[in-house]
This record gives C-alpha cells, sequence and structure tokens, in this order.
C-alpha cells in the first residue's frame, strides 16, 4: 500500500517527520508522495509531489490510502471532501510516543504528533491533526476536520464541534462545547460554552468576534 499525503506546508512537513522519526510506520508505506494543487509536478523531501488531477490518475483507490496535512479546518474539510468523492481511503500517521487508551476511539485520517496523550472513551472523528503533547481527556468528542495545537489541554467530557481550530497551548474546561468552525486563540482559557464560528480569545475567554470567513489563516 502506497500513502499519500495532501499539503507540502508545515503540517505537510511534519507529518512526513513522524514517518522519518518512526522507522517502524514508515516501513508500512511502499511508496510515500506528496499532493500540492498549487505547484506543479516534481520532488518534495525526496518524494514525488503531483496535483490531485495528476495523481488520481497514476495512483488507484485499491493501491494509495491518503491523509490530509494542512492547518486550516475549511480546506481540511474541502480536500477530505474531494478524497472520498475519488474513492480514496484515509490514513493514520501516529507518532509512536503518542500514548491512546485502548477504550479510545480514533477514526481514519488522523495525524497525531509526539507525546499526544489520548485518555479513556475518548472519540476522535475522521480527519483531525493532533501536535505535539496535546492532551486530551476521559470522554473528549473532537468532530471531525479540527486543527488542535501544541500543548492543548481538552478536559473531560469536553465536546469539539466540527472544523474547530484550537491554538497553541489552550486550555478547554471539562464538559464545555465548543462550536463548530470555532476558532479558540493560542492561551485562551475556556470555561464556558462557545457558540458556533465565534472566535474566543483571553483568560478567560471570551467570545471577541465572529469567524465569518470561515478561515483562520488570513
Amino acid at each position: 500500500m502506497k500513502l499519500a499525503i495532501y499539503g507540502t506546508g508545515g503540517s505537510g512537513k511534519e507529518a512526513y517527520e513522524i514517518l522519518e522519526e518512526c522507522p517502524t510506520e514508515k516501513r508500512k508505506w511502499e511508496e510515500i508522495i506528496f499532493i500540492d494543487d498549487t505547484k506543479e509536478e516534481g520532488i518534495f523531501r525526496g518524494c514525488k509531489m503531483i496535483p490531485f488531477e495528476l495523481f488520481k490518475t497514476k495512483y488507484t483507490s485499491r493501491e494509495t490510502k491518503v491523509v490530509i496535512a494542512v492547518g486550516e479546518p475549511t480546506a481540511r474539510k474541502k480536500l477530505y471532501d474531494k478524497v472520498q468523492e475519488a474513492g480514496y481511503q484515509l490514513a493514520n500517521i501516529i507518532h509512536e510516543s503518542a500514548k491512546v487508551s485502548k477504550s479510545a476511539i480514533v477514526g481514519t485520517g488522523i495525524v497525531m504528533q509526539s507525546d499526544v496523550r489520548v485518555s479513556s472513551e475518548a472519540v476522535i472523528h475522521d480527519n483531525v491533526y493532533i501536535n505535539h503533547r496535546t492532551i486530551i481527556g476521559h470522554d473528549v468528542c473532537i468532530e471531525r476536520h479540527c486543527q488542535i495545537s501544541c500543548n492543548v489541554v481538552l478536559a473531560g467530557g469536553a465536546v469539539v464541534g466540527e472544523g474547530v481550530f484550537i491554538g497553541i497551548a489552550a486550555g478547554i474546561r471539562d464538559h464545555i462545547h465548543i462550536g463548530l468552525f470555532s476558532i479558540i486563540s493560542m492561551g485562551a482559557v475556556v470555561l464556558k460554552d462557545v457558540r458556533p464560528y465565534k472566535i474566543v480569545m483571553g483568560n478567560p475567554g471570551r467570545e471577541t468576534g465572529e469567524n465569518i470567513e470561515q478561515k483562520v489563516f488570513k
């Protein structure tokens, strides 16, 4: 089976480096390819790099799985839909130092960086990117297409809606519900529910704006 990493930005580089750091994981794949729709066919990190339309003509869904490695949740959703429509299955890239409870449920299309901790009966849905040293407490639910930055703490029973971006070192109190496509800024301490499409900043966290464009990186 071959692996295609969709994205050559920071998240794509990090996903590939997990494989370099974890030889057992890398050996699972006969070949690694990068997909980038903004560049011409070439070489990236010593691997083939091609746009998705060309990729479909060269790599079948029977022999290739895809993982999406971009940081923008709306882009993650768009690429996920495109890959699913083309019939490709999603792959997981999980660092060997990550600790995932046997009772946790982890979907497909997951990228999990080093030293992540996933506790009892947590549920991580498809196409979620979790960065270094994040702690996901018991019974937490993370919906699809989320991007979780480094050193985030999600306390027990918290629910993270679809397409949420959580910034570096944010803390989410137990049983908090974060509405879909919200942005939790770096260092924010969230002590109450967040409505959909809101931007939260500060300690304690306050809704300071709306994610009208559904875009984190502008």
